[in-house]
């Protein structure tokens, strides 16, 4: 009796620890009312969904005011671009000397809270580009550009949710 009473003690003892352990940012999470954990889910989601029509529509400085002031943006290539006034300049640089039709198509979409004003996210995307001819829309295509994936950090900020960090990691591309 007595070495199973000790074995008892001690797998309780270790599922504690791991509890503990493990807990603290599901406590965080935990302590955001309803109201709280709905706002940061839609704020974040709709971060995500602007990024994609900001960005297919060019519009540098709505597309680097998602971000945090001091905002980092990984490419997949390695680069990061800090700052809003960088990304700004940055998507103002992007070749538009033909007409193209560009469309990031956002799918799945997971936030994680990780406190009241921090949570983390993955999101997948599949990104449409092709030449606009002399004749206009519909463009041809016969192939996705990019499928992706994005890691972000969002920040709650006095105007909002804004993405503090993401990285950029292109998971598939077109052969051609």
């Amino acid at each position: 009796m007595n070495s199973i009473f000790r074995r008892s003690i001690a797998s309780i003892t270790y599922l504690f620890v791991i509890f503990i352990s493990t807990s603290s940012t599901l406590q965080a999470a935990d302590e955001l009312t309803q109201d709280e954990l709905v706002a940061m889910i839609i704020g974040c989601e709709r971060l995500e969904h602007d990024y994609a029509i900001y960005r297919d529509r060019g519009d540098a400085e709505a597309f680097a005011n998602i971000f945090t002031e001091d905002g980092e943006w990984a490419r997949s290539n390695g680069r990061i671009i800090k700052g809003r006034e960088v990304i700004s300049e940055y998507v103002n640089s992007l070749d538009r000397s033909e007409p193209e039709a560009h469309m990031q198509l956002t799918g799945t979409v997971q936030i994680k809270p990780v406190d009241a004003t921090t949570a983390n996210g993955i999101s997948y995307a599949i990104v449409l580009e092709a030449p606009i001819t002399e004749a206009g829309l519909p463009a041809t295509n016969n192939a996705f550009q990019v499928g992706s994936e994005s890691r972000s950090v969002y920040k709650l900020t006095d105007d909002g949710w804004k993405i503090a960090k993401r990285e950029y990691t292109t998971l598939f591309v077109d052969p051609e």
